[in-house]
């Protein structure tokens, strides 16, 4: 029966499953392909490589490049968080730096690595302030509050809390600076988060751990995946809102440079002995991930999130 082929209340019928999963096949065995051959080039010419670094769209297939990191011949696999095209205006900057005006390349140290993805807009105290005004009718002010520990609290109870800091993330990810985030343990919350997003309420999410933990929850990954490029099988039953339907997870691993979230982690752990939370990105419907505080703000007058976290302030509905 071919008639649910583009029909998305039907997306989940056999004929639309088969053909989904035959395309990830055979994506997976070109990707390897394609691979090995640069590999037996790089062999040919005395190349002696053993880190890839990998990008394009296809970089955000998360099982091809778990499966690449455990078929190919490649021992490191480096995909950078901005692999769609929102790499591609800086790859082009880089190229005119680099090779046209000839400056030298700059040395990125491990700590600069991990803060990459931070590179939206900085948005100043007047434009955080400009936006609490406008909705200031709607809304109620906490500051001067240990935001991180009141956040791990709210997890903790189950609430659906979304955390605003500093620059957003480029690429397609949320990493910890424009998020979603709930309680990973009860099953209700995927679909809770789904419905909150206005997304199909088949759509998985992903976990993010501290990395000093990632070995208790996670197997058949990389120990540091800070972009959520890398699927993991998930090895405990008490995660059901990150676990999708094979056991596997796209998980994030968290470091103090993350910001913080890493604090955030820290606290619920304290609190419920567990260091995963459900994190997913903070926008709406067919919307891009909030960029500035008013539309921070508009998102949480406007749904039934219970509270945002942006920069130091705690915010709520009255």
């Amino acid at each position: 029966d071919l008639d649910p082929i583009g029909n998305i209340n039907r997306i989940l019928e056999p004929i639309c499953i088969d053909i989904a999963s035959s395309t990830q096949k055979v994506f997976e065995e070109t990707l390897l392909y394609a691979i090995k051959c640069v590999y037996e080039m790089c062999m040919g010419n005395q190349l002696n490589i053993d880190t890839l670094c990998y990008a394009g769209g296809t970089g955000l297939n998360c099982p091809a490049n778990s499966l690449l990191l455990k078929e190919s011949a490649f021992r490191n696999i480096y995909i950078p968080p901005h692999c769609d095209d929102s790499g591609l205006s800086l790859g082009g900057a880089q190229y005119v730096f680099h090779h046209l005006l000839n400056k030298p390349r700059i040395q990125i140290s491990q700590k600069s690595y991990l803060s990459l993805p931070y590179l939206g807009l900085k948005n100043s105290k007047n434009d955080q302030n400009k936006a609490i005004n406008k909705y200031e009718n709607q809304i109620n002010i906490e500051e001067n509050i240990d935001c991180e520990q009141s956040a791990a609290i709210d997890l903790h109870e189950n609430k659906i809390i979304a955390w605003f800091e500093g620059r957003s993330e480029i690429g397609p990810r949320a990493l910890g600076h424009r998020s979603l985030l709930i309680n990973p343990s009860y099953p209700e919350n995927w679909e809770r988060m789904n419905e909150l997003k206005q997304r199909e309420k088949w759509r998985p999410f992903a976990p993010a751990v501290l990395k000093e933990d990632v070995d208790l929850y996670f197997s058949g990954m990389p120990n540091e995946s800070p972009f959520m490029l890398f699927t993991a099988q998930v090895l405990k039953n008490n995660l059901p809102a990150i676990t999708h339907v094979d056991g596997s997870a796209r998980v994030q691993t968290v470091t103090a440079e993350t910001g913080g979230l890493f604090l955030i982690l820290k606290n619920l752990k304290k609190l419920s002995g567990c260091s995963v939370v459900l994190n997913t990105s903070f926008n709406g419907p067919k919307e891009p991930i909030v960029e500035k505080p008013a539309e921070a703000i508009d998102f949480l007058v406007n749904t039934k999130l219970d509270a945002l976290y942006l920069n130091g302030k705690k915010i709520t509905r009255k």
